[in-house]
């Protein structure tokens, strides 16, 4: 049976696999257990079913102190986990797995982990404020776009983030001080928005420059890349290619506008991102002191 060239190309592009995430899960690296030289270059963890999990060790703060390693990561969605990543992520020990995605997104999509790690899922759902995704969604695979500014909508929407959901980011933010808190994985669907800006909120209460913090948030092009282009690729088809793909890119990817959006909504509504951390977020001096005791090595990077 013969298939259509763009059958093909999505059957090549979703299918590839290669690298250390088509490893068993026990000859997987995992760079808390690597040399400090080798670390960094598997800060992108070898999960094949969620391409932008990664750890946040290593990055230096303001008073030369680092992130340790194996405490924090950050992830897109967790519902087409493989066997083996499942088995990865036992080795990962674990305490807590945290889900900003919506109810909607949770429903459509559940994580696939495995049963003793389902036990330390936390939901803290971040519902799209004056949007409908499922509605946006329908536009886009049916071709009707005109009119729908996706620039605007991921300014507007980052704006949001930092301003509408303090009450979520502080209560994940808090509990990571928690006993059980930490190591932990915070996700959302791509990894890159709620989740950037989450990245970005407990990197800077660590003392982590806002240069740094920023090389962060726009690493996730780079780890997203594969599975954007079958995403564009999936959308040509099912809008039968009335839907240029270039106009996803924007809502795909990240830019340094957008989470700048946040940051400028935080300094607009309590003049500096620090009193945004201090009172919309409840984290304190002595919160912060014993933050950066859990989270970062004990003595300054030489």
């Amino acid at each position: 049976m013969r298939h259509a060239p763009w059958v093909v190309v999505v059957v090549l592009l979703t299918a590839c696999n290669h690298g250390p995430a088509s490893l068993p899960a026990n000859e997987r690296p995992v760079p808390r257990d690597l040399s400090a030289q080798a670390r960094a270059e598997y800060r992108h963890l070898p999960v094949q079913g969620a391409p932008n999990f990664r750890d946040l060790g290593g990055y230096r703060t303001s008073d030369g102190r680092t992130v340790k390693w194996g405490m924090l990561y950050r992830s897109d969605a967790l519902d087409k986990l493989t066997v083996e990543d499942q088995r990865y992520l036992d080795r990962l020990g674990l305490a807590r797995i945290v889900d900003f995605r919506s109810t909607g997104e949770v429903k459509d999509a559940p994580d696939k982990l495995p049963p003793d790690l389902a036990q330390r899922l936390v939901k803290l759902p971040i519902e799209a404020v004056g949007v409908n995704v499922r509605e946006l969604l329908q536009r886009i695979n049916s071709g009707h776009v005109e009119g729908l500014n996706v620039n605007d909508l991921l300014l507007t929407g980052n704006a949001a983030l930092a301003r509408d959901h303090t009450a979520v980011y502080s209560t994940w933010l808090h509990g990571l001080a928690e006993p059980d808190g930490a190591p932990a994985v915070f996700h959302c669907t791509g990894g890159k928005d709620r989740t950037g800006l989450a990245s970005a909120i407990v990197l800077l209460a660590l003392g982590v420059p806002k240069d740094v913090v920023m090389q962060d948030y726009v690493a996730s092009n780079a780890y997203l890349s594969d599975k954007n282009r079958a995403i564009e690729w999936r959308v040509r088809i099912f809008s039968f290619f009335r839907t240029d793909p270039t106009f996803l890119r924007p809502l795909l990817n990240v830019e340094p506008r957008y989470l700048n959006a946040a940051f400028d909504a935080m300094e607009k509504d309590y003049g500096s991102i620090d009193n945004y951390l201090r009172q919309a977020l409840g984290a304190d001096d002595a919160f912060r002191a014993a933050l950066r005791e859990r989270f970062l090595d004990p003595q300054a990077a030489s």
